[in-house]
């Protein structure tokens, strides 16, 4: 089994440059050759249905992969530099690389208070303890919290899915965030939380390269560029304003039609070996070279491509 590796793939070394080679549990194939770059402040927003590879991608990035997933080769690099392998980038998990999940709640220390994990994200850094207190009340507010004192001695189980939420963001903000991966950020938001969230996000992490997984697609208009997971493959990815407007994959295409929720069914399972379009068994232009022909690429611009038979 090869570690991830590292190589240089950032214009000027500045931003963040991913290549996963495959991820695999037993014969299924989870990911492969995913790859992208970010430049610094850019937000990159990853789309697909329920079961295409989204938070395996980031799972991977963070070193949090479950210990029966296989890892074959891969990369990752940060501002020009290369980083540890898999798990040992365990020293830069909230510091260079922040996540903020999905669920606020389950990602707090159910028997830590808001200040502790706020002071213990900050030791982090290195800053004087006697700073911590009026620290940690700056990073609340940041958060959108306008009392943090009110938040400050609560568990996790005292909070609400929103306060939770924000208490994730305040958590971030005490890093040094080059690298900031959001899972399904704005689930139960209206489109006034969805902005203020934005807000929030370039407000407090100006630089940060951002990775946005969502399968809500007035969310990934919001991203500078898409990117579109099917079956653990890319097939589709440039800037967002295009690709949403005229997606050129049949895969991209049925995906902003059927809104996910209306009914797409999760991506079929493919086996180490097959080399075909994972929307095959569902796309309306299929052929019979879909199922093990190699796919193309066909380039649309300097950033911009899709892959398919056609």
């Amino acid at each position: 089994m090869h570690s991830l590796r590292f190589v240089d793939d950032c214009t000027g070394g500045v931003g963040v440059a991913v290549d996963v080679q495959q991820l695999s549990h037993g014969e299924r194939v989870l990911l492969e050759n995913v790859f992208f770059s970010l430049s610094s402040g850019e937000r990159l927003a990853v789309i697909g249905e329920t079961g295409s590879g989204k938070t395996m991608l980031a799972l991977s990035i963070l070193g949090l992969l479950p210990s029966n997933v296989r890892m074959q080769g891969g990369c990752l690099q940060l501002d020009g530099a290369a980083l540890p392998a898999g798990r040992q980038l365990q020293a830069l998990r909230g510091d260079k690389l922040v996540y903020i999940p999905q669920n606020g709640a389950e990602f707090l220390l159910p028997a830590r208070t808001v200040r502790k994990q706020l002071y213990d994200s900050l030791k982090k850094l290195g800053l004087p303890r006697k700073d911590f207190p009026a620290l940690a009340a700056e990073k609340l507010r940041l958060a959108g919290f306008d009392a943090p004192e009110t938040v400050l001695d609560k568990y996790p189980f005292q909070l609400s899915g929103g306060m939770a939420q924000r208490v994730t963001i305040a958590l971030a903000a005490c890093s040094r965030a080059r690298l900031l991966i959001a899972d399904e950020p704005t689930n139960g938001l209206d489109e006034a939380g969805r902005a203020q969230f934005f807000a929030l996000l370039d407000s407090i992490f100006p630089d940060a390269a951002k990775l946005i997984i969502t399968h809500d697609i007035s969310v990934a208009a919001r991203c500078d560029r898409v990117l579109v997971l099917c079956g653990g493959r890319m097939l589709e990815t440039g800037v967002s304003s295009t690709v949403l407007s005229a997606p050129r994959h049949p895969y991209t295409k049925a995906l902003l039609a059927a809104q996910v929720a209306n009914g797409m069914q999760p991506s079929p399972i493919l086996r180490e070996g097959t080399s075909g379009c994972p929307f095959y068994t569902r796309c309306p232009e299929t052929d019979a070279g879909c199922l093990n022909g190699a796919m193309q690429k066909h380039t649309v611009g300097m950033s911009e491509w899709w892959c398919c038979h056609a």
